[in-house]
Formats: structure tokens, C-alpha cells, sequence
């Protein structure tokens, strides 16, 4: 494995290097002429349309569950809904009530209790990234349940929750919007919000929570059936021109020059797996409450053109699809996405561990880095600014995303690569798949202890408590060259799994409201890859927490 230093095109060059793809190209048309490709796009799932549940005939001796969907420090906003409710509708019950787990997983129980006990429902608020379409999709199994729900979003992404009733079926989803902040307000500032007009329809909040579960519901709201969504194979022939421009209008790149996919490099692209076409890879989804898309070999293959991949990386870009991990998380966090190649297939398509692996140095590590985006984009219906997409700052590491083969030769002797480390062989091409946001950077240029120094940079990653009532702990990658693992093994670390144990007997710091002491079921996980060059003692360590893995050799 080695750097290769990719073609270096001044500005206003891109259009004529695609010209020359073009006319290089065995089609049977030219750059001026008509080109027919393939659609780049995956499959949405048909949709059964819900109709609403009959409304109530007036609030008056009627059970209401005020759902609190469990996101910290929101206090305040329940206490004022509940408070405000009560005293202008004292003939109601009003009753708050958290579900058990995550905002985004399910609680059968819960919801079967509100359709046993209460008349209605309020959930909400839905604020940020993915608790919107979360609270979206709740209220849509209340509704399918018979139970009238009426959701209460914060107005800062209106498309995506409209957009996300759609995909549950409940396309005309009474959803009332109100002013944005919700976390950390006091419940006399959460009365004000309340209190006051919704920010998208300019009526009075109350007025509309009111409404949405009383008034009487249209013919529309009733609507049962199917809603498909069909995705023709091929797009309608034009010229490669105007098909360039048609991607990036569209949002189906990254913004950047793409191979068009005609059927001829397709196929090429096919000859890289043995296996068909038309088998189902997997689904993607941008985040855990919205909907997932399905893709076929084919359509991974399109995108693997569109990215400049070659036949012999298609097994590795079919890998990764198949772990339906998106590398566009839809999170206001700007989150990226790590992918660790291990294996044969390292050395067999060239790929870089050493110097410059993580930069656009290799074609390997470039094209498959950026077919992980394609896909992600395309077959994830992910990457939509302000729909499926909404990172604040956006994070420059999605073009490409992390993604690099271990140094498995730079490993010191008992430290495992990471593919055995996760139960695989070690003749085996794996890869395994990363979530989180950033890398630090870091050398060695002092004399005390490394393991100390490195403790030092681990501790500036903050233990992951992002739900109330659960604590994920610790999550992080540390990535290190042959140098910086030499000196943890002359620091007495002659395994990767005794430098684990060290790590999680000395990562924990203690915060507000924690025992001072490192309590027993308080998880440190740190995960660490052998990476560039293997004399000097760099490493950098990432808000990165483990996925997955999974074979490479399957999809060959």
C-alpha cells in the first residue's frame, strides 16, 4: 500500500476534463449529442396513507397525555403546558408523562396506555435535528392506533416535518409550531411560547393544539390508500452538459465534477462483484426516525461511477452500503463518518495507511471515500439541506468521509488489528464503520509518559449523556502510528486489550450531578487503529464512537 498523488486540475479546468471522460468514453454519442444514463437515484418505500382518528366533541371530562419524549432538560416546558392547559380547561384531565428509553425509540407500552387511558395526546416538543421527525412519527402510531395526537414542533425545520408526515401517511398531520427555544427555559418563559402565535401559521398555539384535536376530520385527513413512488431505471437522454448541471441542480452530487453513468460503465462497474444487478443491498436512512430507502447493486454501482471508482473497489463500496450507515447524519451537530478497511483487500486495490491516508492522496481511499457520500446522498435520500440535512456548520470531512485501510503491518506484536479484534479472521477483508464528529490532533515531543499525555486528549472529549436516565459513557477513536504504539509498549503496554483496561480505569471524569468515583457500569469504550507513518509518535484521537463491521469478501 501507498500514497498516490491524485491529478491536480487548476480552476476552470473540471468542464473540460469531463469532456475529455465523455468523448474518451465507447458510447455511441458525442459531447454535443444525447447521453442516456442511469438514475442515480434509490427507492422510497410505499407509503399507506393513515387517516386522522375521529376528533373528540370537546375537551370537557376527557383524559389528554402531555408525552414528554424524553430529552434533558426540557423540564420547564411540561410544567408550563400542563399548568396553562389546566387552568383554561379545568373540566380536563391533563396528564404528563415521560417515555421510557431514547427520543427515538419505541415503547409499546406506553403507547398502548394512552390508547387504553387517555382521549388524546400532545407530544412534543419537537425541537432540533431528529426529535422532530421523531415526535412526527409517534403521533403518527397514535393516530393509526385511533388516538387523536396533535405534535408540537419547535419552527426551525417546518419543510422536514412536513415532509416526514408524508412518509409516515399522514400527509395532512396537524402540527402546531411554536417559537424555538425549549431547552434549559423556565416554565414562566415556556408559557410566554405557549401563549403566544405559532411562528409558521400565525394563529394562537393553544387555539391550534385545541383544534387539532377536536376539530372534525375532512375528507382529505381520511384518505386511506397507497402513495407510490416509483423510480424510473433511466433518465431521459440529453447532452452531458446539460446533464452535469441537471446532478447539480438536483442535489445528486457533492457539488463537484461526476462520471455520467451511462449502461456501458455500469456494467463495467458490475464486473468488480459477481453479484446481480437487481439484488437488494440494503436501506439507508439519514437518521433513526426518518424513512429508509432500499438500493440495488445496480444503483450502488451508478453511484460508484458517479464517484470514479473502478470495478476491483466495488466489493468495498458494496460493504459499506450493505451496513445501511448513512455518512450524512442528520444532526445540527455537523457529525461525519469513519470507515477502516482491514484485510487483503488493502493491498490488492492499492490503498493508503500511510502518510496522507486521511487526505485526498490515494484513488483509492478518495473514490470509495466519496461513493460512501453518493450513496449516502442518492440511495439514503440523505444530504437535503434543511429536509434530511441539518448540520448547522456542515463538516468539511463529508466530501470523502474518514476512510483508510489499518496499518496492520505497524501493529506492535499481541496488539490485534481491529477486524479480529471484532471477531473476523485475520485473512479476511473487512470494514467497519465509525459515527461521531472530529479528530485531534496530536505529537509526542515531551518526555513524560505518552499513555499520560494521551490521557490528557482523551479527556477533553466529553462522556456521552445525551438522554435523560441513560449514560453511553466514554465513546472514542484513538488513531496512532507505529511510533506512538512503540512508546505505549515500552510504557508496559504489551497488548492493545492492557492498554484498554488502563484507558477505562483512568478515563472517567466525574460531572455534576456523578459520583466523584469511576462507577462499575460506566462504559469507556476506545477503539484503537494503526495508521500513518511508523517512525515518529503522532496519533490523533476522535469524538468517534464503533458501528459496525462487516465482510468484504461477500460482495465480490
Amino acid at each position: 500500500m501507498r500514497g498516490v498523488s491524485s491529478p491536480r486540475f487548476e480552476t476552470g479546468e473540471s468542464h473540460e476534463v469531463i469532456r475529455e471522460i465523455e468523448m474518451n468514453s465507447n458510447t455511441a454519442s458525442t459531447e454535443a449529442g444525447a447521453v442516456t444514463i442511469l438514475n442515480p437515484r434509490g427507492t422510497p418505500p410505499v407509503v399507506e396513507l393513515v387517516p386522522l382518528a375521529p376528533r373528540l366533541d370537546g375537551l370537557d371530562g376527557k383524559t389528554i397525555y402531555i408525552v414528554d419524549v424524553n430529552f434533558p432538560d426540557t423540564e420547564g416546558f411540561y410544567e408550563a403546558a400542563k399548568a396553562v392547559l389546566s387552568e383554561r380547561y379545568p373540566q380536563t384531565t391533563w396528564v404528563v408523562k415521560s417515555k421510557s428509553g431514547s427520543f427515538f425509540e419505541e415503547d409499546p407500552a406506553f403507547w398502548a396506555e394512552i390508547k387504553e387511558k387517555a382521549d388524546g395526546a400532545i407530544v412534543g416538543p419537537g425541537h432540533l435535528d431528529t426529535l422532530g421527525p421523531a415526535v412526527i412519527g409517534w403521533c403518527a402510531k397514535l393516530e393509526k392506533m385511533g388516538v387523536p395526537a396533535v405534535p408540537l414542533i419547535c419552527a426551525m425545520f417546518p419543510d422536514m416535518e412536513k415532509q416526514t408526515a408524508v412518509q409516515k401517511g399522514v400527509p395532512h398531520m396537524r402540527i402546531t409550531y411554536i417559537p424555538y427555544h425549549v431547552l434549559g427555559v423556565s416554565a414562566a418563559d415556556s408559557r410566554k411560547n405557549l401563549e403566544a402565535d405559532d411562528p409558521v401559521s400565525g394563529k394562537p398555539v393553544l387555539q391550534e393544539i385545541v383544534d387539532g384535536l377536536t376539530k372534525l376530520v375532512t375528507a382529505e385527513e381520511a384518505k386511506t390508500g397507497v402513495l407510490e413512488r416509483p423510480v424510473p431505471r433511466l433518465l431521459e437522454p440529453d447532452t452531458p452538459a446539460n446533464l452535469q448541471r441537471m446532478f447539480i441542480e438536483k442535489g445528486w452530487t457533492d457539488y463537484l465534477p461526476v462520471v455520467l453513468p451511462t449502461e456501458q460503465r455500469v456494467a463495467e462497474m458490475l464486473k468488480g462483484t459477481s453479484h446481480k444487478p437487481h439484488e437488494v443491498v440494503g436501506k439507508m436512512a439519514p437518521c433513526a426516525p426518518q424513512e429508509a430507502w432500499t438500493y440495488t447493486v445496480e444503483q450502488v454501482a451508478v453511484n460508484a461511477v458517479m464517484a470514479g471508482a473502478r470495478p476491483e473497489h466495488f466489493p468495498v463500496i458494496l460493504a459499506i452500503a450493505s451496513t445501511g450507515q448513512t455518512s450524512l447524519w442528520s444532526s445540527v451537530t455537523s457529525q461525519t463518518r469513519m470507515a477502516v478497511v482491514n484485510g487483503p483487500v488493502r493491498r490488492e486495490i492499492d490503498m493508503n495507511s500511510g502518510i496522507g491516508a486521511l487526505g485526498p492522496f490515494n484513488e483509492a481511499n478518495a473514490v470509495i471515500g466519496r461513493s460512501w457520500t453518493l450513496v449516502s446522498k442518492n440511495l439514503g435520500n440523505g444530504g437535503v439541506v434543511g429536509s434530511t440535512y441539518l448540520g448547522v456548520a456542515g463538516n468539511a470531512l463529508n466530501y470523502s468521509n474518514l476512510l483508510f485501510p489499518e496499518d496492520e503491518e505497524g501493529l506492535p506484536a499481541g496488539w490485534e488489528p481491529l477486524h479480529v479484534e471484532k471477531g473476523f479472521k485475520p485473512g479476511e477483508s473487512v470494514v467497519s464503520i465509525f459515527a461521531g464528529f472530529s479528530l485531534i490532533n496530536d505529537g509526542h515531543l515531551k518526555p513524560n509518559p505518552f499513555h499520560q499525555a494521551l490521557r490528557k486528549q482523551f479527556l477533553k472529549i466529553e462522556p456521552f449523556t445525551f438522554y435523560k436516565g441513560m449514560n453511553f459513557g466514554l465513546r472514542a477513536v484513538l488513531l496512532a502510528s507505529g511510533g506512538a504504539l512503540k512508546l505505549l509498549v515500552d510504557e508496559g503496554f504489551k497488548t492493545k486489550q492492557s492498554y484498554k483496561r488502563w484507558l477505562s480505569e483512568n478515563l472517567y471524569k466525574p460531572e455534576e450531578g456523578h459520583p466523584a468515583e469511576h462507577p462499575a457500569d460506566t462504559p469507556v469504550n476506545v477503539e484503537i487503529v494503526a495508521l500513518g507513518e511508523r517512525m515518529l509518535p503522532v496519533c490523533q484521537v476522535g469524538e468517534m464512537h464503533y458501528a459496525t463491521s462487516t465482510s468484504v469478501d461477500v460482495w465480490r
